[in-house]
């Protein structure tokens, strides 16, 4: 059936068309039945409603003649009390009698009780074993002294039955308390009254409950039982004061639509119910007539459609045809216009789009061969990547340049396992890449890689979004370019000769070790070099030979010192070497004292190399606390030292004489 819907348009024509109706019939079914619901609902209420406030009219009528017979019993009761002296045995008996009498006529007094004005000390009593006995904390007692009264339903202590209490003062003429006359009332006629169903239907009942969630009465058989509790949602809302009506559960578990009433002056809960079943019949049958009306209905439509859809399908299908075969890769099949109506267009508009079908298909042939001609032939690396890191696809210069291929590096985590040589350049890697593809406009990133042969290159790369999560990466090899670039910086920080650093990187260094001596508390060095007799051996001998004077002067200057330690050359036959990190003057007068010898050796070709030279010597923090005074203080002292002759050093700040410390 399946197949046969999905291959024939003819059937899902039908079908649908029966999907519409049935849902239109389902819809109109539903209507009726909320309809019918809403207004049986609102006559269900209204029902409850007028049948509860009858029980409640019954049940007040009931405790009005009950009063009146406590306020007849209660004359009758005042005038057997003797002034000053109380009830004596006689007047005891006589009252006794009279009680017994009104019992026998109202069948639903359970025990009359008199008991004193004070303390609450059972007087005189229909039950003879309660005479004695005290009832001073019952509310029928501390409210019946003060004028007549109900106490609600509750569990008889002495009993055990559920009971309701009337009670009243009784005065004498002049209006003092002499007794107060309780009488404890049975609760048959409230069951009479709650089991009436007049106007409840088949399944309507009511019940009482009071504060405690116990039934007091119920007109349900079998549901009351001594100290059984109710909880339903009606009776809550009763019990918190409220009165009102709703849809819910009963007691047994039943859905019914009830009324529930709070009876304030009994203290307890009227609720009439009625079984959701009974109360929503009609509308059911409504329903049931609609939707049965409305299925032969449907059915009269199929038909209609089928009909209907044969005529229409046949052009349709010769368009199919016509597509199924264009589909197959035939652009040359026309469809055959059976019709001159919208179908008929239909098919003509189908043959204009398959001729131009085929002229897009050669264009984006055409496109498709040079833009892969493009990929292929580019020098720069070109991949596609998605938004997990997986490589789709790689050109032949991205192979190049990494010297992997997709097949060997699926994804990035794998590029950057071969072409990193440390976890953490490998993890910057990806994550940078990986947070790239979620920018609209990522930086430009450019990192040293190790390549496939071993050589240490430098790539350029950028990453760009394209629809659908894929990624284009675009990788230029920039190896040359940062080779230059070093090639420049060290030029411009290096002097030209003979590779030591100028005056700029010499400035930079000593900033920094004056700054790393401030913070650690700790001494700099700063030597002042002059070599003796050089621009004699220069005009002499000639440049190249002053030249190689400089070059291996630059040799021993720093075999005398540290790897820590910088020496730099200011021009001509002038050095400087920055000593970070002393402990004190002691340690670069040493140094000092390994220039001198290093400097002075005649014997190396004939003289015409290394006379000796003149050192001036300052040290932070005693000669200069920044970089400008402890080299103006050097180069006097590298001063001093020429004027004393040469080849020797002299200290910052001492006496020409003293300032000798070595001279060979």
């Amino acid at each position: 059936m399946n197949n046969l819907i999905r291959k024939s348009l003819v059937a899902r024509l039908v079908s649908t068309s029966l999907v519409f109706a049935l849902l239109g019939v389902a819809c109109m079914g539903a209507a009726s039945y909320l309809t019918g619901r809403a207004f049986l609902r609102q006559a269900a209420f209204a029902r409850l409603d007028s049948a509860s406030r009858q029980k409640e009219t019954d049940l007040a009528l009931w405790v009005e003649e009950r009063l009146r017979d406590l306020q007849f019993v209660g004359a009758s009761t005042a005038s057997q009390f003797s002034t000053g002296h109380g009830l004596d045995q006689r007047a005891a008996q006589r009252l006794l009698a009279h009680f017994r009498d009104y019992m026998a006529a109202q069948p639903d007094v359970r025990e009359i009780l008199v008991l004193a004005p004070t303390g609450g000390r059972v007087l005189l009593s229909t039950e003879l074993s309660n005479i004695g006995g005290y009832r001073a904390r019952y509310n029928f007692y501390t409210q019946g002294r003060q004028e007549p009264t109900v106490q609600s339903v509750y569990l008889s202590p002495e009993s055990l039955r559920p009971i309701l209490t009337v009670s009243m003062p009784v005065k004498d003429e002049s209006g003092q308390l002499l007794a107060v006359l309780a009488v404890h009332l049975g609760l048959e006629r409230i069951d009479q009254i709650i089991r009436s169903r007049a106007g409840l239907g088949e399944t309507g009942e009511t019940y009482l409950v009071d504060s405690s969630n116990v039934l007091v009465a119920s007109g349900r058989k079998g549901l009351l039982g001594m100290g059984r509790q109710a909880h339903t949602e009606g009776i809550q809302r009763a019990l918190a004061g409220g009165s009102g009506q709703g849809l819910y559960l009963n007691d047994a578990g039943v859905p019914v639509v009830g009324v529930y009433r709070w009876l304030g002056s009994y203290q307890m809960a009227l609720l009439a119910e009625m079984s959701q079943a009974e109360a929503f019949a009609s509308a059911r049958q409504l329903a049931l007539v609609t939707v049965l009306v409305g299925l032969a209905m449907a059915a009269c439509l199929g038909l209609g459609v089928f009909v209907f859809s044969r005529r229409v399908a046949r052009p349709i299908l010769a368009v199919t045809r016509a597509a199924m075969a264009v589909a197959g890769g035939d652009l040359s099949v026309r469809a055959q216009v059976m019709t001159g109506d919208e179908l008929g267009n239909l098919a003509k508009a189908f043959n204009v789009m398959t001729g131009d079908l085929a002229d897009l298909y050669s264009r984006l042939e055409m496109e498709g061969r040079e833009r892969g001609a493009i990929l292929q032939s580019s020098f720069d690396g070109i991949a596609l990547a998605d938004k997990n890191g997986t490589l789709i696809y790689d050109n032949p210069g991205m192979q190049r340049l990494f010297g992997y291929s997709v097949r060997e590096v699926p994804s990035l985590a794998v590029l950057a396992d071969r072409i990193f040589a440390t976890e953490e350049d490998r993890q910057s890697f990806v994550v940078n890449l990986m947070s790239d593809m979620t920018q609209e406009d990522p930086p430009e990133r450019v990192f040293p890689f190790l390549h496939r042969d071993g050589g240490q290159c430098w790539c350029r790369m950028k990453v760009s979004r394209m629809p659908g999560g894929h990624v284009v990466i675009n990788a230029q090899d920039v190896s040359a370019l940062k080779v230059s670039e070093e090639r420049v910086r060290h030029m411009a920080l290096h002097d030209s000769l003979t590779g030591l650093p100028n005056r700029q990187l010499f400035v930079d260094r000593l900033k920094q070790a004056l700054r790393r001596a401030r913070r650690n508390n700790i001494g700099v060095g700063l030597l002042f070099v002059d070599l003796d007799h050089f621009k004699s051996l220069n005009d002499t001998y000639g440049h190249a030979h002053g030249d190689r004077v400089l070059m291996e002067t630059t040799l021993r200057l720093k075999a005398c010192v540290r790897e820590s330690d910088t020496v730099a050359r200011l021009g001509g036959d002038e050095f400087v070497i920055v000593l970070p990190d002393l402990a004190g003057a002691k340690d670069a007068e040493a140094v000092a004292e390994k220039v001198l010898a290093a400097l002075f050796d005649p014997k190396v070709a004939d003289g015409k190399m290394f006379l000796g030279a003149s050192v001036g010597l300052a040290c932070y923090p005693e000669h200069g606390q920044d970089q400008d005074s402890l080299l103006g203080r050097a180069d006097a002292a590298m001063y001093a030292a020429k004027r004393a002759g040469g080849n020797a050093f002299r200290m910052a700040g001492t006496l020409p004489a003293a300032g000798v410390i070595s001279t060979v």
